[in-house]
């Protein structure tokens, strides 16, 4: 199938503006644009790209629109029912989604019922809907295709071979920007170091988890969800380098490694053409110039929360939902400056031990789930800026 048009859900994002210079290169049609904050940067795409529809968060944001655009604005809906019915019945052909965080949870089952390619950049409505988004992806008739780069790496990869045949998936990590501290280092911290990643260049929240290395562990679950692996077959290295995406090992022992450089553009257009490739005039890795390629070890004393989304994909129900809604929270509390980057693991850590064990069965259960966790991640956090 090739794609001729595309919505595009979270586009004043880091993902979303970066999947506006894709479509723009690739001359796409775009029939929908969502965004929540940032009309300027909105009013700036609709232009570029000329939307059919566009969603804004309130009848204010589109009367504001209208009055920056004029005779150019297009058909603005801001209810969250018509966004949700918009979605299921786009005349695209591919949904880029790139709303980020738990906020995407609904879009993205919307997206599912659609029946069209899904490019999936939230990892957390993967994580939390699991087998659920697959099955309606399935019955609607649809595909999902990964566009974080390292779980597009491993589905590159996995076109050498039927899944069954898979040893291990090797995730590669930059490690971000504190690689190599110690936990004494990590308390003098502050927030301008925790947003200069070394090698990609992504919104605030997940260059915070990249720096704890909660972005990873999310990538384990997301790996499990996507690829229906055992948890015990997903390991991670520490790549520096960020040009090794991801690896897949077979059961011969032979490994395939998706190589690229660190740009989220390369993973969008794959999403908009598989099984195809694009002709691109960026110019290709020059290996010469690279002279090595390292790896490591993660240090899971200092950056706990990776094993922390391990035991929380292997208890399931509640755990992968209250996982990610604990981290929003100490996340946001940090970035704030209310709390110290090194209380953001203890916090979500201690959020996570007071949680009972529940199954997850229907929509109301994830948003129970995420405010009884926000609530108690609030309270650990008051008791911290107490202490």
């Amino acid at each position: 199938m090739k794609i001729q048009k595309v919505a595009i859900l979270g586009s004043t994002g880091s993902v979303g503006t970066q999947a506006i210079d894709v479509v723009r290169d690739m001359g796409l049609a775009v029939s929908l644009l969502t965004a929540w904050n940032n009309p300027e940067l909105l009013a700036e795409q609709i232009l570029q790209v000329h939307p059919d529809t566009v969603f804004v968060k309130n009848k204010e944001a589109a009367d504001r629109l209208r009055e920056m655009l004029g005779a150019d604005c297009p058909r603005c809906i801001w209810s969250q029912s018509e966004l949700l019915d918009a979605v299921r019945t786009t005349d695209a052909d591919c949904i880029i989604h790139a709303i980020a965080g738990l906020a995407g949870i609904p879009t993205a089952m919307a997206a599912a019922d659609s029946g069209k390619r899904v490019a999936m950049a939230n990892k957390e409505a993967v994580i939390v809907l699991g087998d659920v988004l697959r099955e309606h992806i399935r019955l609607s008739g649809g595909e999902l295709i990964p566009v974080d780069s390292e779980h597009s790496a491993i589905f590159q990869c996995l076109q050498a071979s039927p899944g069954e045949k898979i040893r291990r998936i090797l995730l590669t990590a930059s490690g971000g920007p504190f690689f190599g501290y110690t936990k004494e280092q990590l308390a003098g911290v502050t927030r301008e170091q925790t947003l200069a990643h070394p090698t990609w260049k992504m919104g605030p929240k997940i260059t915070v988890d990249s720096a704890t290395l909660m972005n990873k562990g999310f990538e384990i679950m997301e790996a499990v969800r996507l690829f229906d692996v055992p948890e015990d077959r997903v390991e991670v290295l520490i790549h520096r380098q960020s040009i090794i995406h991801s690896m897949v090992e077979y059961t011969d022992t032979t490994v395939i490694a998706q190589l690229a450089p660190p740009d989220m553009r390369f993973c969008i257009r794959y999403a908009l053409t598989h099984p195809e490739r694009d002709c691109v005039s960026a110019r290709g890795l020059d290996f010469a110039a690279l002279a090595s390629l390292t790896f490591a070890a993660p240090d899971t004393e200092v950056f706990p929360l990776l094993q922390t989304a391990r035991e929380a994909i292997r208890e399931d129900g509640i755990a992968p939902a209250a996982l990610i809604a604990a981290d929003e929270a100490a996340v946001d509390a940090f970035l704030a400056g209310e709390i110290a980057f090194d209380s953001i693991a203890p916090a979500v850590m201690e959020t996570m031990h007071h949680l009972p064990v529940g199954s997850v069965k229907t929509m109301e259960d994830i948003l129970d789930t995420v405010d009884r966790t926000k609530a108690k991640t609030a309270e650990i956090l008051q008791h911290i800026r107490n202490s």
